[in-house]
């Protein structure tokens, strides 16, 4: 039987006081033979076996899972004999469901020995016990449905199969836990101008009935961080402390901000950049962006109170976000190309700036330790109309690495004339605003702790393909969520 409510967990512990109650927690996704040999240990150690599962929208695990919806996994459950019961948990953890149910032993599979990437285990294992209850490891053989979706049932091309395979072959998953640890100890600088992106959700009728224009029912609106701030928001997500040097009204600013992130405010008086973006619901389709306006200037006085302020609180990696808004220009750009610090730089082409803000404004030398763009952004510094290896070259010096972002066709690392390319493995995206910031931020971290080249480019992809499934920065991936899809991705 399927239980629908907390409150049917509640009455079933009422009904059966002096029965022992076991519970099973997961997403089971697809049952697999290891999955069947748990719940036929747990059964035998119980006179009543309730097995709950994940609903859909919290499962976080990786691209494209679950693959079978919690009504089908649900179904499926139902019908093994060792199940007596069958629930769907729609939270993150199962503390809640315990609380109700108070199960006399909770079971949980030997994998999760090895490794508790959430901490979620041991708040369980606490409520269980709260609870009167027992937690039970099942010595059970491990298997995999991430591995059996991977190899058999998600629809990965041959590139895709084949360059899985091989990352996961290069470095084992606890090399990259050790490098997100090392990128948690750090405190960064980040240098910026900041953006407010308002969505304008409407309804379109058609056409108005005098001129030939779209008519629309706005249905709602909501302002979300662009810009600096929602860089500054992905960093504090993975390390320690940030500062984050911009300006702008400070209330504004500090509504969009975390505990982590310490902002100094290099000029108050200076308007945020407002894009406003109008939403056709019906497709999900961007129909028309309105700009407040083109860029902030700054006088003389107020470049140089800048950049006194850089002088006394500037330490190193200091990561650069260049949205052509104005700030870098004249002597702040100076005093950044002479400033020893490690720096990171990303220089935004669009429509505002398109062919004037270009990433050749800052002169290469040892202290620009990384700069990603995306490939037009590469062309239009070179002036050429296709970019090539050559070029990127010629360019870097052999303390400089590089990005290039290609979009839907992935991206190429270029680190001590050697590339690396990978692909993308989400390919049905919501918004790709935001996802070059969210890539330059991920890459960048990685770079500063040293990590193997050959996994930079697949790591970013990951991210900046994660914050796809958002519209713009309305939502920034959690660490966990990452790690959770990269370990799954690599589960081949």
């Amino acid at each position: 039987m399927i239980l629908k409510t907390l409150k049917s967990l509640e009455d079933l512990r009422k009904d059966n006081k002096k029965k022992i109650i076991g519970l099973c927690h997961g997403v089971f996704d697809i049952i697999h033979n290891g999955h069947v040999d748990h719940f036929n240990a747990s059964r035998k150690k119980c006179d009543i076996l309730i097995v709950s599962i994940t609903g859909d929208k919290f499962v976080k695990k990786g691209p494209y899972q679950p693959y079978n919806s919690s009504i089908k996994r649900a179904k499926v459950l139902e019908a093994l004999k060792f199940v007596d019961h069958v629930y769907i948990n729609e939270d993150f953890t199962p503390i809640k469901l315990i609380h109700f149910l108070k199960p006399n032993l909770y079971f949980k599979g030997f994998d999760y020995l090895k490794l508790d990437l959430t901490g979620n285990l041991q708040k369980e294992i606490k409520a269980v016990k709260k609870n009167y209850g027992k937690t039970i490891i099942t010595k059970t053989k491990i298997m995999s449905s991430t591995k059996i979706l991977n190899n058999a049932l998600f629809d990965w091309n041959e590139e895709q199969k084949k360059y899985l395979k091989k990352i996961s072959s290069l470095r084992p998953f606890d090399y990259i836990l050790d490098k997100l640890d090392k990128i948690e100890k750090l405190n960064i600088n980040i240098i910026g101008e900041p953006i407010i992106d308002k969505y304008v959700h409407s309804r379109i009728i058609g056409l108005t009935s005098k001129d030939p224009a779209l008519s629309g029912l706005e249905t709602s609106n909501s302002r979300i961080p662009g810009g600096v701030i929602s860089v500054a928001t992905i960093a504090s997500e993975f390390v320690s402390k940030v500062a984050l040097f911009t300006y702008g009204n400070s209330n504004i600013l500090k509504n969009f901000l975390n505990k982590n992130i310490r902002l100094f405010n290099l000029d108050s008086s200076q308007d945020i950049q407002l894009k406003t973006r109008y939403i056709n619901d019906h497709r999900f389709q961007k129909i028309f962006q309105l700009t407040n306006f083109e860029k902030n200037l700054f006088s003389k006085r107020k470049k140089n109170k800048i950049i006194k302020i850089l002088k006394k609180n500037l330490s190193d990696n200091l990561i650069i976000c260049d949205f052509g808004n104005g700030l870098f220009k004249d002597d702040i750009i100076k005093f950044i190309d002479f400033s020893k610090v490690k720096k990171f730089i990303n220089v935004q082409s669009n429509s505002l700036n398109y062919g004037y803000n270009l990433f050749t404004k800052y002169k290469m030398n040892n202290s620009i330790k990384y700069i990603s763009l995306d490939k037009k952004e590469w062309e239009l510094g070179f002036k050429k109309n296709e970019l090539t290896d050559l070029d990127m070259k010629k360019y870097l010096n052999n303390q400089t690495a590089a990005s290039v972002t290609l979009g839907k066709n992935g991206s190429l690392y270029y680190s001590m004339n050697k590339k690396f390319y990978s692909p993308v493995f989400i390919d049905k995206v919501i918004d790709t605003t935001g996802c070059g910031d969210a890539y330059f931020i991920i890459t960048s971290l990685l770079k500063i702790v040293e990590t193997d080249s050959s996994l930079i480019p697949f790591l970013g992809n990951v991210y900046a393909g994660m914050h796809s499934l958002n519209l713009g920065n309305s939502n920034i991936t959690k660490k966990i969520e990452y790690i959770k899809n990269i370990k799954s991705l690599l589960n081949f």
